[in-house]
């Protein structure tokens, strides 16, 4: 992507959304390698993630389309993947911000979104990225009158009934480098002192370590927390505490709004998911099989995680009364149809 850019912003409603989200926009790129001779020459890894150069990036790409041909294009981002996969489950009132440039491959991607019913205003992976025009979001754009009107958030802390005014602000941790300043405006302007949720995911270890600061103020402020154990596990060195169980209670201990929960689920592949909740002297932790999967059946993994985290939202905001084994069931069995395919 260019560094000339639009910001987008991708709503299925009218209506005032119940979530916002918030993350870069990717253009996926998919093949499949027939050895791993192309991570050996680009020193690459099986099951990483990482930024990569812009012109390192095309080389890859290049050598892996004449390599192994007939590339799967799919658009891609963490939040951007929930914000899809909800769509599909049939949550249409949300809408998604971040930017694309103003190139081939935003075309691309604005094509595929209009394609999918968006409408714009294997169990190995390696995924490298350059994260492009994402860059250039700009924090006028949230705060532009514009935006204010379409998110229509009532900022009032006042409310007659908590779980009908409850919204819900969505940050991925990619987000997090070069626009933390607009985290903390969200949470500010739309977050605190409201029934609505901030609801972040970790995404990856190296984003921790490396924006450790920042990456603390939105966990400590967040009101649910997603990730997978190795990058809760890297988030509790952070803390310096000696287990993740450790980490939830630090995390729980100060929490206090509207009698509600703080909320902390980790996700650990085909294992388990951990979930931690409570607030003040309140703590809960406890651990759910996920159900097994043939690995013959599993295509592509990549978006495991942000697909159970649509299955989960999806339970939590449609259900009147749904319980958090539900919404862990309910993003497992999510997560399960989704790895079965690529994209």
């Amino acid at each position: 992507m260019t560094n000339e850019n639009d910001d987008l912003a991708i709503t299925s409603c009218d209506r005032c959304p119940r979530m916002v989200a918030f993350g870069n926009i990717l253009l996926d790129i998919s093949v499949e390698l027939k050895d791993g001779k192309i991570l050996k020459d680009f020193d690459l890894k099986p099951d990483d993630q990482r930024e990569v150069p812009a012109d390192k990036l095309a080389a890859l790409v290049s050598v892996a389309v004449e390599t192994c041909g007939n590339p799967i294009y799919n658009p891609g981002g963490s939040a951007l993947n929930t914000c899809r996969i909800l769509r599909a489950l049939g949550e249409k009132n949300i809408i998604f911000c971040g930017a694309v440039g103003v190139d081939e491959n935003g075309q691309i991607l604005q094509q595929i979104l209009k394609d999918c019913a968006l409408n714009t205003c294997g169990d190995k992976r390696s995924l490298n990225a350059n994260i492009g025009a994402s860059l250039h979001f700009k924090k006028e754009f949230v705060s532009s009158r514009w935006c204010q009107s379409k998110i229509g958030v009532c900022k009032s802390a006042a409310h007659t009934n908590i779980d009908e005014d409850m919204r819900i602000f969505y940050i991925e941790g990619y987000f997090v480098p070069e626009k933390f300043h607009i985290c903390t405006y969200i949470y500010e302007q739309y977050c605190k002192g409201t029934a609505n949720l901030l609801v972040t995911n970790l995404n990856a270890s190296y984003i921790l370590q490396e924006f450790t600061a920042e990456m603390r103020f939105l966990v400590e402020h967040a009101d649910l927390v997603f990730g997978n154990l190795a990058e809760f596990i890297a988030l509790a060195q952070i803390y310096h505490c000696d287990d993740v169980d450790a980490l939830a209670r630090l995390l729980i201990k100060p929490y206090r709004k509207y009698n509600r929960n703080k909320i902390l689920i980790a996700t650990d592949g085909c294992r388990s998911v951990r979930l931690y909740y409570g607030a003040g002297s309140k703590f809960i932790a406890e651990s759910y099989p996920v159900p097994v999967i043939p690995s013959n059946a599993v295509i592509d993994t990549t978006g495991a995680g942000d697909s159970f985290v649509a299955g989960f939202l999806y339970k939590f905001m449609n259900d009147e009364s749904p319980t958090l084994v539900d919404c862990i069931r309910y993003g497992c069995k999510v997560a399960g149809k989704v790895i079965r395919q690529v994209g």
